[in-house]
């Protein structure tokens, strides 16, 4: 079942998600709610991550989903958790998250039309107009939501790996039944 936020165009929507091969996101008010507390000179920033998301992660990943963190995070907390679920690090710290999903594009060799990029900021607006899902937290950037495709029900922080997961694999699951 689709999430209420896909029901208005549904077809379109379950579409668009069935063709859906890379989900990338960013880490800072999408994975978290962009709160940090310093640690430390030795440990520095930390951020909070919810285990639910992480096994949304596994999920699509052993559902064949290509899942890459593209995000300016640079944290040691960032890092580990995203070594812990075995997802590439070539996009974690990035400058330019533009850039980054061009280079993602190539080195996946997926086309930027089979990327959902999950964001909150007022950058990540300009990813969601090339790829083939923009999808913006509930709270982010009121540029963000008027540009994504896709306005989650949950805010940053909130579990929304999950969200997409239950949406993404349930088009998938819908498509291949179909077929």
């Amino acid at each position: 079942m689709l999430p209420a936020s896909l029901t208005m165009r549904s077809s379109d929507q379950r579409e668009a998600l069935a063709q859906i091969r890379v989900v990338a996101f960013d880490i800072d008010g999408t994975l978290t709610d962009a709160t940090t507390s310093w640690l430390g000179p030795e440990l520095g920033w930390t951020q909070t991550y919810s285990t639910r998301d992480g096994e949304a992660i596994l999920e699509l990943v052993r559902a064949g989903l290509v899942v890459v963190p593209i995000s300016r995070n640079r944290t040691i907390t960032a890092r580990t958790r995203m070594e812990s679920l075995k997802l590439r690090l070539d996009w974690l710290g990035t400058a330019d998250k533009l850039a980054s999903i061009t280079e993602a594009s190539a080195a996946l060799d997926a086309p930027l039309e089979h990327f959902l990029f999950v964001g909150d900021g007022r950058e990540d607006a300009a990813i969601f107009e090339r790829v083939g899902m923009g999808c913006a937290v509930r709270d982010a950037h009121p540029l963000a939501r008027a540009r994504a495709r896709w306005v989650l029900e949950r805010a940053g922080g909130e579990r929304v790996m999950e969200e997409i997961a239950e949406a993404l694999l349930a088009a998938r699951g819908a498509t291949e039944t179909a077929s």
